[in-house]
């Protein structure tokens, strides 16, 4: 049967009982039904096509509309990316990453009081000239647009490296944003092996404003805290709590914390008194200090992120009101490298917007702490903490999601000095003979470099030689990190060796293949037969007891430490 409004068809249906669809049936007045029929089709097609362009009308309106706030927003972001600092980002900053590859963003957390003098504690501070410019925070974001996947990384603020200031000078390395964001960025590529494409630095000013933009962010504190610092940290009772910028603040920057349970009483005057001298444990505080330093405030910055990316889930990236607000807290006080422009800058927020920033991993390069005052070459570092290998590369490799390019290499393609660090030529050259027992050729060298009997060790690497430095140090554990410099002797790779340093150990060698690895080492080796074979039972330096285990990449919070809320209200 065909249609009735087809051409040329005016026949009734083939069952004359059924009617359906305003189709007339047969019989005397079928022409007049028909005439209604058609008209009232026609109508409705008249009202489906009038239909039709009101709805292009108005979607041609809408996309007007659309493209209206996307213009606005672009000069919107255009006036506030005019308000962003940049800076020159150095040899070691490496710019956008590939079309969609993936890129690590170096998260700086600045401690210059200057820079955050419109908060009062703060101004008070950088008057008083006290404007220490260290880093709080070293964090790396790893952006995988493809996957959108993000990864952190922390690095410990006290950690003793070779690269911490120009020129190679060992700091702790939270001290080399004193010579700029490059610098810290150069540390971190140099001594971890970890490529930057890009810095943010953001300063006190900044984070508070942040918190506060979102109308604060709710904690749950199983325990009451404090904290003498500054400025400092007073949680006075347990439970679910609202916290506006300024008191987040000094959450995230607390490492000398007091944590009480129920029943006891805060001695405030006794933690005050026992922060102002340095002492920070006090037996008369009422209850226990926390001694987890800066690795228990990055497990608290790393809980207050995952709660922070909620709270502005819940809000809503895109959400005009929450946008404007936030990049209004940002922009102003926000420095990065002159690498990252405002499109690359846009397109890693789009990225950041498809992530689950409450779900990302979050990785801490792990540690061994030195429990004594630390000497280097004479000078008193105070408190610090030193690489740790093989766990420090092991987390790397997870952060990277790939081992090192290095460990392709061949140890007998990779000529090594060994300098001793210590003052103990023995030790020295047992480590000689046990990398040469792994294939590697000994270049000699009569260079020494003292710099104390605690001491980490550095395998210096040329410029152009990082992978080359990445196979030797795979072949070392112990209190270990790279530097890049001017190797001894002319070897590819140097190893200036230091206390907690053991090398893999070669297989029982015998004499026969004792002789067979001389004879293939080049000329230049400065190890003998009889060398590889006694290395095999020596150890080549001491325990420092002083030097603790290594800490976990994921150390977990402890029971007082806070926690997202239950769902309750806070007060």
């Amino acid at each position: 049967m065909q249609p009735p409004d087809s051409a040329g068809s005016s026949s009734p249906p083939a069952d004359p009982g059924i009617v359906d669809a305003g189709i007339p049936t047969a019989g005397a007045a079928a022409p007049s039904r028909l005439r209604a029929y058609r008209s009232r089709r026609r109508a409705k097609k008249a009202l489906r096509s009038k239909l039709r362009r009101r709805l292009t009308r108005t979607g041609t309106a809408v996309a007007l509309l659309v493209v209206a706030i996307v213009g606005a927003v672009a000069g919107y972001s255009i006036y506030r990316f005019g308000q962003v600092t940049r800076v020159p980002g150095g040899k070691d900053v490496t710019g956008a990453a590939p079309a969609g590859g993936p890129e690590n963003i170096l998260l700086i957390g600045s401690t210059s009081r200057c820079a955050a003098a419109k908060l009062a504690v703060f101004a008070q501070e950088c008057a008083a000239q006290v404007n220490g410019v260290n880093s709080d925070v070293v964090m790396i974001v790893r952006i995988v647009p493809k996957t959108h996947r993000l990864t952190l990384l922390s690095i410990p603020r006290d950690t003793f490296v070779p690269d911490a200031r120009s020129g190679g000078l060992y700091n702790k390395i939270d001290a080399a944003l004193a010579d700029g964001p490059a610098q810290l960025a150069t540390a971190i590529t140099e001594d971890f092996g970890i490529p930057i494409n890009h810095f943010v630095e953001l300063n006190f000013n900044t984070f508070t404003n942040v918190v506060n933009a979102l109308g604060g962010i709710d904690l749950y504190f199983p325990d009451r805290l404090y904290d003498a610092s500054n400025p400092p940290l007073s949680i006075p009772h347990a439970g679910c709590i609202h916290l506006n910028g300024y008191q987040a603040l000094a959450l995230v920057r607390s490492r000398h914390l007091y944590y009480f349970t129920k029943g006891q009483e805060i001695n405030y005057k006794a933690i005050q008194a026992a922060t102002a001298s340095g002492a920070y444990y006090t037996s008369s505080s009422g209850g226990s200090y926390d001694g987890s330093g800066d690795l228990g405030r990055i497990t608290r910055v790393h809980t207050f992120l995952h709660v922070l990316a909620t709270t502005v889930a819940k809000r809503g990236i895109g959400n005009p009101l929450t946008d404007n607000a936030l990049i209004g807290a940002i922009a102003p006080d926000l420095v990065v490298d002159n690498k990252l422009g405002d499109t690359e800058m846009l397109h890693l927020a789009l990225a950041l917007h498809s992530a689950n920033l409450g779900s990302a991993p979050e990785l801490t390069a792990p540690i061994v702490v030195d429990a004594s005052t630390y000497y280097y070459k004479g000078y008193n570092y105070g408190d610090v903490v030193f690489p740790i290998e093989p766990q420090d590369q092991q987390t790397i490799d997870q952060f990277m999601g790939a081992p090192p390019a290095g460990l392709k290499l061949q140890p007998q393609k990779i000529s090594v000095s060994v300098v001793d660090g210590t003052n103990s030529p023995s030790s020295t050259a047992a480590t000689a003979a046990q990398l040469h027992a792994l294939g590697y050729p000994i270049v000699a060298t009569t260079a020494t470099n003292y710099v104390g009997p605690v001491s980490e060790t550095s395998v210096v690497y040329a410029t152009g030689h990082l992978q080359d430095a990445e196979r030797v140090m795979a072949s070392l554990s112990g209190t270990v990190v790279m530097a890049r410099g001017t190797p001894a002797g002319g070897a590819d790779v140097s190893v200036i060796a230091g206390s907690d340093l053991a090398v893999q150990s070669p297989s029982r060698t015998s004499a026969t293949t004792a002789a067979k690895i001389t004879r293939t080492a080049p000329a230049a080796s400065a190890v003998s037969a009889a060398a590889v074979s006694a290395a095999a039972a020596v150890t080549p330096t001491t325990t420092n007891p002083n030097i603790g285990a290594p800490t976990s990449a994921s150390p977990g919070a402890s029971p007082w430490d806070p926690r997202a809320c239950p769902a309750t209200k806070a007060t």
